[in-house]
């Protein structure tokens, strides 16, 4: 009875050992032959594409209220970009989602819901195709209820964020970031906020100015190319200058400064063969 029982026992064991020896085979040449994890994309510097030559461009815009007062298809920017490059044999289309009185973390409606502007509609941005998109730096509207630190620190994550999606959404079209007028610092909003005082006027102004040039520094820091609007539009004492700025409301661009606005996004995009010119034949 012992020896059967002593048999029993030790015929269980082998059994034990083999099994394992089995499931430890099997596990390692699971991991042996398992692909490996895809590597998460994170951002870090910006690489341009090659855009293909075309005898047509697309641009989106998306930004704040100041990007927004261009119009639906860009305003005089359209028409001084396509005086541009009409001479070249190419035509330009501009659709503008930009959106008033929307922050850098509201970035994703602008990308993934349609846009009703006057009487366009436009399709979500990411389900079209563009050449060119133009990223406003949203910063007339920041993260007030944090402090400056943290709300810059907020807009960076955002833009890690934005720069991946249309990196791997749309790893054919080029990128490039735009910086818009400077406010006025002692009359920034005073025809609609009449009851504040000065100190917290230049307040406002310069928390937006905070923005602003995060935005830049941003683009400069990733290789991104920016149009630096803000800083051609200050006056010989470092102030916004009044000429680009809405005397209806001491925030938005005037006529003028919308003009401003337009001529130096075309000229940059031109200058700098953002979207390349087709050789015509001779």
């Amino acid at each position: 009875m012992i020896i059967l029982v002593g048999f029993l026992v030790f015929s269980a064991f082998a059994v034990y050992l083999i099994s394992s020896k089995t499931s430890a085979q099997k596990l390692t040449g699971y991991f042996q032959n398992r692909a490996p994890s895809p590597t998460p994309f994170v951002f870090r510097s910006y690489t341009p594409p090659k855009i293909e030559k075309k005898n047509a461009y697309t641009i989106f815009m998306i930004g704040d209220s100041m990007t927004h007062a261009l119009g639906p298809h860009g305003g005089t920017f359209n028409q001084f970009i396509n005086d541009l490059y009409k001479k070249n044999g190419i035509s330009i289309l501009v659709d503008n989602y930009a959106h008033a009185a929307v922050n850098i973390l509201s970035v994703g409606d602008e990308l993934t819901k349609k846009t009703t502007y006057w009487d366009s509609t436009f399709e979500p941005l990411l389900s079209r195709q563009f050449d060119l998109i133009l990223v406003e730096s949203f910063g007339y509207n920041p993260l007030s209820p944090l402090p400056v630190a943290e709300g810059l620190k907020k807009q960076n994550q955002a833009l890690d964020e934005l720069m991946k999606t249309l990196i791997t959404t749309h790893p054919n079209s080029a990128i490039v970031f735009v910086a818009t007028i400077a406010p006025s610092k002692a009359n920034y909003a005073k025809k609609i906020e009449l009851n504040i005082t000065t100190e917290a006027r230049v307040k406002q102004a310069e928390e937006r100015i905070s923005y602003i040039k995060n935005h830049i520094d941003y683009a400069k820091s990733h290789n991104i190319p920016v149009i630096d609007i803000f800083s051609k539009s200050l006056n010989d004492q470092g102030d916004g200058n009044l000429k680009y700025i809405n005397p209806d409301d001491y925030i938005h661009p005037s006529f003028e400064g919308v003009d401003f606005i337009g001529h130096e996004i075309a000229n940059f995009i031109y200058d700098n063969q953002i979207l390349p010119i087709k050789e015509r034949p001779m």
